[in-house]
């Protein structure tokens, strides 16, 4: 709730770059920021990482994200998305042509992990990675949406921690008469219950 208004550093002339606008790499920039000039590159149109497209809406209203980002610039933090630093520059590129003295990665959670059991390549399956990234940052709920997603009456969550029971409750609101919780224990061991 804090109504104070950052106070920009003087420069010293020295820079880093600091890769990914999630939970890291924004605390990252909002410590670097006090001493150095910052750039944060996101590979997304969106800074926040998980907190925008991973935790949803009902759980973590989106505005709060967007203060913080914007608190991160006006302390001088320099958000660059639509960035992937490896395929549109390379960090020896931030090093040697852009005049960056350290680069922090702060890359996020990475890809998901499949079961390799039969059907999970079938339509309809999604990691929870997709599924709550197309219901949170691609509005993939809305008719009109460029990444649909496909909407069932009954749904199956694997799994029992929160991000499980973020995507029980988007398929919920979805629309899913029944969502069934699969998880390896007892409901009492479940880490969201």
């Amino acid at each position: 709730h804090s109504t104070a208004v950052p106070v920009k550093p003087e420069p010293n002339g020295h820079k880093v770059a600091d890769i990914g606008a999630g939970p890291s790499g924004l605390t990252c920039a909002g410590d670097l920021a006090k001493m150095v000039k910052t750039f944060n590159f996101e590979a997304l149109h969106l800074a926040g990482g998980v907190l925008v497209y991973g935790i949803p809406e009902f759980r973590l209203p989106k505005s709060i994200v967007q203060k913080e980002v914007d608190g991160l610039k006006a302390l001088g933090v320099k958000v660059i998305t639509n960035t992937v630093v490896g395929k549109t520059i390379s960090v020896d590129e931030l090093f040697e042509d852009e005049g960056f003295e350290a680069v922090f990665i702060g890359s996020g959670a990475g890809l998901p992990r499949f079961m390799g059991i039969p059907g999970e390549n079938f339509k309809g399956v999604y990691s929870a990675n997709e599924f709550l990234t197309r219901v949170n940052l691609m509005k993939a709920y809305k008719e009109d949406s460029d990444t649909p997603i496909k909407k069932n009456k009954s749904v199956a969550v694997v799994g029992g921690g929160n991000v499980a029971m973020d995507a029980a409750r988007c398929a919920k609101r979805l629309g899913a008469e029944n969502v069934y919780i699969v998880y390896r224990r007892s409901e009492a061991e479940m880490p969201a219950r």
